[in-house]
């Protein structure tokens, strides 16, 4: 949980930088960019995260590769102070903390919904429409299939989860049965 602590304190931080300099979706798209790579490149990751090598070196490396790409300066000094506090290794996490500041800030949610059995096109407009309808914004669906639901949709955004499976229903009524 410290974590999550830390991320939400480095990505506010950020946010208010780039919202500052009128740059949300900039600072968005470089900061997926560069989280990204470091997901794919995982011989960088070992010498970029880990402790074990000095400060000045991890910096010289991470310079060089931050050299190779377009980023603002801005981005280049949050990687930065992350590698100086030992802290890169929550790059992932700031990342997904701000974009969730840039959605709110710019009215947008993004919804994860997870069914039974492959949703219609239809199904998805409306449950998009409930979804906006309900909280006001605009949403974003990422749609999964579940083969462990017996059947009905499971929602999650923002922490909170909508659990309309049968699962969960079947389960509700038995508990009800024997109270």
């Amino acid at each position: 949980m410290i974590r999550d602590i830390i991320a939400k304190r480095y990505a506010r931080a950020y946010f208010e930088l780039a919202k500052e300099q009128g740059r949300l979706t900039e600072a968005q798209s470089e900061l997926s960019e560069i989280v990204a790579f470091f997901d794919k490149e995982s011989e960088l990751r070992g010498v970029l995260f880990n402790p074990v090598f000095e400060t000045v070196e991890r910096k010289a490396v991470l310079n060089a590769i931050l050299a190779k790409f377009d980023l603002s300066k801005s981005l280049h000094s949050l990687l930065s102070l992350l590698v100086d506090k030992n802290k890169l290794t929550y790059v992932s996490l700031v990342a997904e903390n701000f974009s969730r500041l840039v959605d709110d800030a710019e009215g947008r949610l993004k919804v994860e919904v997870a069914s039974a059995a492959k949703l219609d096109k239809k199904s998805i407009t409306k449950l998009k429409a409930e979804f906006s309808k309900l909280t006001g914004k605009e949403v974003e669906l990422e749609v999964s299939v579940d083969k462990s639901l017996l059947g009905g949709v499971v929602a999650r955004y923002g922490g909170m989860v909508y659990d309309g499976s049968i699962k969960t229903q079947l389960k509700q009524m038995g508990e009800a049965l024997c109270a």
